[in-house]
């Protein structure tokens, strides 16, 4: 049995047609309030994410802790289908971020987190890693769908499942109301998940939240009026303002024997774009626990670079540098600290 709740919230946008004045200028009105709408709903969760929160938890099952925590700081957990949620967890922490010691208790469980608009994702960490790639992947298969068809996938819809629901049969049902037909559903295996209800949620986004623990993701027709499940193509590159890391073999190579990287990126996170070198080196991200008590939000400084088949130690150095962060490593574990000037 897997436990999962999750909030997504999208927008679109369509042309302004010639003719019919009055309409469309109401629907232009229309979407003006939506976005405002949107965008105090994107800051209020920032604000709940960034809450201060204390909380202990002594033998507690994971899946019941963040099912807790997600019902008491009104925020929507989505706890990936593969991890065991019965598994104990033993962890304190005070006057931490929401985020961060959501961040800690994943760590603890050699898990990762993720954020994909309002929805905390906590699941297999190269999941994590790749949720919001798959997001922006499924979105782009959308950019030449006509306006009408793209907004079945676009607009939020609040939506749930009785007890013992079964994803293969939730995502019919999703498709059918859409009217939109679903193909290699046969896919994805059989599971029975407790009842839930989410509050409005796009199609598109529940769709790679439910596929993503079951390692697919989906393919939308050129006209929108089709989807099919396939399995996820990796690896994944995110591009534009995304980060997209490529690791470039050098003609030579350099006297440490290093690859040469490649990694053009504005405004991320620096902990999650430390996370995709660490990944791409074999390394364990590990914190400065004073740094993390002194700036509990460092890891979500945002960093930006431009930077063109350079060795790993200039990698690290120019993202670490704004964010004046510095870094040394130790076996397999890259450690982060605050820089000292000596």
């Amino acid at each position: 049995m897997r436990q999962k709740a999750c909030l997504v919230l999208a927008i679109w946008l369509c042309p302004l047609p010639a003719a019919a004045q009055k309409i469309p200028a109401e629907r232009q009105f229309e979407r003006q309030i939506q976005r405002q709408i949107q965008r105090q709903i994107q800051r209020q969760i920032q604000r709940q994410i960034q809450r201060r929160v204390s909380v202990t938890w002594q033998r507690q099952e994971l899946g019941q802790a963040l099912e807790r925590l997600s019902v008491t700081q009104q925020i929507s957990v989505w706890l990936d289908r593969r991890v065991d949620p019965q598994q104990l967890v033993d962890l304190q922490f005070s006057d931490m971020p929401l985020y961060q010691g959501i961040e800690k208790l994943a760590t603890q469980h050699q898990l990762g987190v993720s954020q994909l608009g309002p929805v905390i994702y906590v699941g297999p960490r190269q999941s994590a890693q790749e949720l919001d790639a798959l997001s922006q992947q499924a979105r782009r298969m959308l950019t030449h769908v006509p306006t009408s068809q793209r907004r079945r996938w676009l607009e939020a819809e609040a939506c749930g499942w009785p007890r013992l629901g079964e994803p293969r049969r939730i995502l019919v049902e999703w498709f059918t109301s859409a009217k939109i037909s679903l193909h290699g559903d046969e896919s994805i295996p059989h599971d029975l998940w407790q009842a839930r209800h989410w509050p409005p949620l796009s199609l598109v986004d529940r769709v790679v939240l439910v596929l993503v623990g079951f390692d697919l993701t989906c393919q939308i027709s050129r006209d929108g009026k089709s989807c099919e499940v396939v399995p996820i193509r990796r690896p994944l590159v995110m591009d534009g303002r995304k980060l997209s890391l490529v690791p470039v073999p050098t003609p030579r190579r350099n006297r440490s024997g290093q690859q040469a990287f490649t990694l053009k990126l504005q405004n991320q996170p620096v902990g999650r774009v430390l996370d995709q070198i660490a990944k791409q080196l074999n390394l364990e991200v590990v914190w400065d626990k004073e740094l993390l008590a002194a700036r509990p939000m460092v890891r979500g400084f945002l960093v930006s670079c431009d930077l063109q088949n350079v060795d790993s130690d200039k990698l690290l150095e120019s993202i670490l540098q704004p964010a004046d962060l510095r870094c040394w490593s130790e076996g397999n574990r890259l450690k982060i600290e605050a820089s000292r000037v000596k």
